[in-house]
C-alpha cells in the first residue's frame, strides 16, 4: 500500500509542475537573466523544502509500519509471552544503564585520584623546597657565625703578641736593663705571629689543592730535638718541663723536613697552652708498622685532657670555635693532620680527663734499599 501512495504523490506533483511550466510558456514574457537566477534559486529552494517534507512522511509511514508490524506480531503471542519480552527489553536497558554509570564512575574516580595524586606531588615538593631553603639557611647562618667568630678569634690571636711586642719595646725604650729577656719576648710574640699567618696560608693552599710537599732522607731524631728546642723558652715561661727522648734506632724517614716540623710545633704548642704550671711535656719516637718500616712520633702532656666526644672532631677544621675555651683557633691539629696524610702516614690522639693526652703520627721509614727510596719520594711527591 505504501508504494502505491509514493506513485500517486510523485505524479501530482508532477502534473503540476507542468502544468506551472506550460503556463509559464503561453503568458509570461522572455525574463531578463537575473530573473531567471531568482527563479532557479526557489525551484531550488522550493525542491529542498518538498525532499525535507517527503524524508519527514516517509520516517512517519516507517514507524506506523513498524509499530503495526509490532502489533500484529503481539496478537500472536500470549500476555506473559508479552510481559516476558517487556521484562528482557528493560533488564537490557538496566544493563546499558548500569554499565555507563559504571564507566561514569570509573572516570570519575581516576579523575579524583590523579588530582589527589598530582596535590600531593606538589605539596611533596613545596615540602622539599621548603626543607631545602631551611637547611641553605641554616648552612648560611652558620657560615656566617663561624666566619664572625673566626675573625674574633683570628684577631685576639694577632692582638696578643702584637701587645706583648709593644709592651716589650716600650721597656725597651724606657728601661733597658733586661735586654736579652725583652728581646726573647719579642722573639716569640713575633713566632707566634708568623705561626698564624703561616697555618692561614696553609688553610687556603689546603683548599685551593696547592699544599706541595719536598720530600727528603732525614734524621727523625735531628728532627725532634730541634723542635723541643725551639719550644724550651715557652715551656720555661709557664714551669712547664719539656723533654725529648729520641731513639737511635728511629733512623731516617722520607718527608718534608719543615712540614714534619710545623707537625710539631703545632702539637708541641698545643701542649704547652694546656698543660698547667709545673707539668710535663715529651717528645718522643719509635718504630713500628709491620716489620718496623714507619717511625712513630709521640707528643705526651700531663694537662686536663681531652672529652671523648671531642676526640671525634678534634682534628676538623675550627673545632676549637664553639669552644668555651678560645685559645687557638682550631687550625693546627687540621693541619698537622693534613700534612701527615699527605706523606703518607697516620695521625691520632689519645686521652684520658684528668691526665693528660698523647698525640701520634707516622712517618715511612727509609728503606735499606736506595731504589726502593727513590721509588717511595717519587710515589709521595
Amino acid at each position: 500500500m505504501a508504494p502505491e501512495k509514493d506513485t500517486s504523490m510523485q505524479s501530482d506533483r508532477e502534473k503540476t509542475d507542468v502544468s506551472r511550466h506550460a503556463g509559464r510558456a503561453k503568458t509570461d514574457e522572455p525574463l531578463r537573466d537575473s530573473d531567471l537566477t531568482s527563479e532557479h534559486q526557489a525551484d531550488l529552494n522550493r525542491d529542498a523544502g518538498r525532499a525535507e517534507a517527503d524524508k519527514a512522511k516517509l520516517q512517519s509511514r516507517s514507524d506506523l509500519d513498524a509499530s503495526r508490524d509490532l502489533g500484529r506480531a503481539d496478537m500472536g503471542r500470549t500476555p506473559a509471552q508479552r510481559q516476558a519480552e517487556s521484562d528482557e527489553r528493560l533488564r537490557v536497558e538496566r544493563e546499558m544503564t548500569d554499565e555507563a554509570i559504571k564507566a561514569e564512575r570509573l572516570r570519575a574516580d581516576a579523575a579524583t585520584e590523579k588530582e589527589r595524586s598530582d596535590y600531593q606531588a606538589s605539596a611533596k615538593s613545596s615540602f622539599e623546597l621548603l626543607s631545602q631553603e631551611h637547611a641553605d639557611h641554616l648552612e648560611t647562618q652558620a657560615a656566617l657565625t663561624t666566619r664572625e667568630e673566626f675573625l674574633a678569634i683570628v684577631s685576639h690571636d694577632l692582638r696578643n703578641p702584637i701587645n706583648h711586642i709593644s709592651i716589650a719595646a716600650q721597656n725597651l725604650l724606657e728601661e733597658p736593663k733586661d735586654v736579652k729577656e725583652l728581646a726573647s719576648a719579642i722573639n716569640r710574640s713575633a713566632g707566634e705571629m708568623l705561626r698564624l699567618i703561616q697555618d692561614l696560608l696553609d688553610i687556603e693552599r689546603i683548599a685551593v689543592g696547592k699544599l706541595t710537599l719536598h720530600y727528603e732522607e732525614h734524621d727523625v731524631s735531628e728532627i725532634i730535638k730541634e723542635a723541643v728546642e725551639e719550644f724550651k723558652g715557652d715551656a720555661a715561661s709557664k714551669e712547664i718541663i719539656l723533654g725529648a727522648k729520641p731513639q737511635d734506632v728511629c733512623g731516617y724517614v722520607i718527608c718534608d723536613r719543615s712540614r714534619v716540623m710545623q707537625v710539631l710545633s703545632n702539637l708541641i704548642g698545643n701542649a704547652i697552652k694546656f698543660t698547667p704550671a709545673k707539668g710535663q711535656i715529651c717528645v718522643s719516637c719509635a718504630r713500628t708498622g709491620d716489620e718496623g718500616k714507619e717511625v712513630q712520633v709521640s707528643v705526651s702532656d700531663t694537662g686536663a685532657g681531652i672529652a671523648p666526644e671531642k676526640i671525634k672532631t678534634i682534628f676538623e677544621r675550627f673545632s676549637q670555635i664553639h669552644s668555651q675555651d678560645r685559645r687557638g683557633i682550631g687550625l693546627g691539629l687540621y693541619i698537622a693532620k693534613m700534612m701527615v696524610e699527605e706523606h703518607p702516614g697516620r695521625i691520632w690522639v689519645e686521652s684520658k680527663l684528668g691526665e693528660g693526652s698523647t698525640f701520634h703520627f707516622t712517618l715511612p721509614l727509609r728503606s735499606a734499599d736506595p731504589e726502593a727510596n727513590n721509588k717511595q719520594r717519587r710515589l709521595s711527591s
